[in-house]
């Protein structure tokens, strides 16, 4: 800076700050720098900012400035970009004057208004203009009410290009205002649903950290508003499914926000799911209703959900995921032993990587009590069992632990020699296990 800006050329130059206009120039006529002579002098003084601006030498530069903004307001959108930030670094270089800064903050929101006049853009500008706003006056409710007014005018028009610290800002204020007691329950959980959507979109596009942070923010700034409630939410949504149930726009709502304030084990969120599921049938959805039905112990609900999710998923090893817990179910809770075990096949088609389904066919076999009429058959059951136990620690070796913890457990179980050479076999020989099994091992001795 080549000199030091005095008080008194403050107060001429910004508090005073003139934006009217005189003669014929590019501001009456609409073209970008006017014509004539009018012409010259703006892509002059155009010219002259330009040069002090780069310098930073903005003592210099507001003159010119200040030319170029009056008389040709559509010669560039630079002039409202570099003009906020020469106001922005005389308000942060002003301690102690709060007359001042108001000052040039009002100057600021009137570059933004005249930005917005002649360029539009009016969404993103606006969402600027309130955060530039509530970054000076955030303790006073009219102006946060004021900010907040901007910031949702912004996310109306921006929609799914809304951009991350809009949001941010959109919700800190709306807490404020529910904080001052000026908002309800019910309006908080409107903001929250919108900002919720809007980054959920994101996240489906680009799935980055900084979307990923935003996410947890707006959920922690939610959940300790103190709004969101289950009694709350049910209460103010169930009405209006009942009267539309097939609105997905309400659907959407509805499932994030019990989804995000943990209510899910509630009747309605589990309503909600599966009107969610009628509309957009995907796999990830299917699959979170199986789990759901599962903990209502409706297993048979569960198992038509799981059988969803594996027809709409594309990737095989959530596939085999989903296969192994449908047959765990199936033999655990559905008692089809013979079923389970093909679900369990399934898996190893679908994931050669995976050892679960080879424990999952050892757990299955080992429920299968009777598949013999003799002591011997029924002991040999505890063969194929280590089998596929050895099987599944082999191909996937941290399921060692416990594969091998359940070897030792059942190959106690493993007949003796008189029971063997009784049966006409001995060690090593091949067995045929039969009934629904119907496989092949070897014959061991405990």
């Amino acid at each position: 800076m080549k000199k030091r800006i005095t008080s008194v050329f403050l107060v001429i130059l910004f508090v005073v700050f003139s934006f009217q206009v005189f003669g014929q120039k590019g501001v009456e006529d609409g073209s970008k720098y006017g014509h004539g002579e009018d012409s010259i002098r703006c892509i002059r003084n155009l010219s002259l900012y330009d040069q002090y601006y780069r310098q930073k030498n903005f003592e210099d530069a507001f003159p010119y400035w200040k030319i170029v903004y009056n008389e040709c307001p559509k010669a560039t959108k630079n002039i409202y970009i570099h003009g906020i930030n020469m106001y922005k670094y005389l308000m942060n270089n002003t301690a102690g004057n709060e007359v001042l800064i108001y000052s040039y903050l009002d100057t600021i929101m009137m570059i933004y208004d005249q930005r917005i006049q002649y360029f539009g853009q009016e969404g993103y500008v606006l969402g600027r203009k309130a955060r530039d706003f509530l970054l000076v006056k955030k303790d006073n409710q009219d102006d946060i009410r004021q900010g907040y007014e901007s910031l949702l005018k912004c996310i109306q028009l921006q929609k799914n290009k809304t951009e991350n610290f809009v949001l941010m800002l959109f919700m800190t204020s709306t807490e404020q205002l529910f904080k001052e007691e000026e908002f309800t329950n019910e309006q908080v959980i409107q903001n929250y649903a919108i900002a919720s959507e809007i980054i959920e979109y994101k996240l489906s596009r680009q799935d980055t950290e900084d979307n990923q942070e935003l996410k947890k923010m707006l959920d922690a700034i939610f959940a300790r508003s103190g709004a969101a409630t289950c009694d709350g939410l049910i209460s103010l949504f169930e009405p209006r499914f009942n009267k539309g149930p097939n609105d997905l726009e309400l659907i959407k709502k509805s499932f994030l926000l019990l989804r995000d304030a943990k209510c899910t084990e509630t009747d309605f969120y589990y309503q909600i799911c599966k009107a969610f599921f009628k509309h957009e049938p995907k796999a990830e959805l299917a699959y979170h209703l199986a789990l759901l039905s599962k903990d209502r112990n409706d297993f048979n609900q569960a198992a038509i959900f799981y059988k969803q999710a594996i027809e709409l998923q594309t990737d095989v090893k959530e596939q085999a995921r989903y296969y192994i817990e449908l047959g765990d179910i199936t033999y655990r809770k559905l008692g089809n032993n013979s079923l389970a075990r093909d679900y369990a096949r399934k898996a190893i088609k679908a994931d050669l990587e995976s050892g679960h389904p080879y424990m999952l066919i050892g757990n299955i076999y080992i429920a299968s009590k009777g598949c013999g009429d003799d002591e011997l058959a029924e002991k040999a059951i505890y063969w194929l069992v280590v089998d596929y136990y050895v099987k599944a620690k082999i191909i996937q070796p941290d399921l060692s632990e416990i594969a091998n913890k359940n070897i030792a457990s059942y190959s106690q179980h493993f007949p003796d020699n008189e029971t063997v050479f009784f049966h006409g076999y001995k060690e090593g020989d091949v067995y045929q296990v039969g009934c629904w099994i119907n496989e092949k091992t070897k014959v061991r001795v405990r």
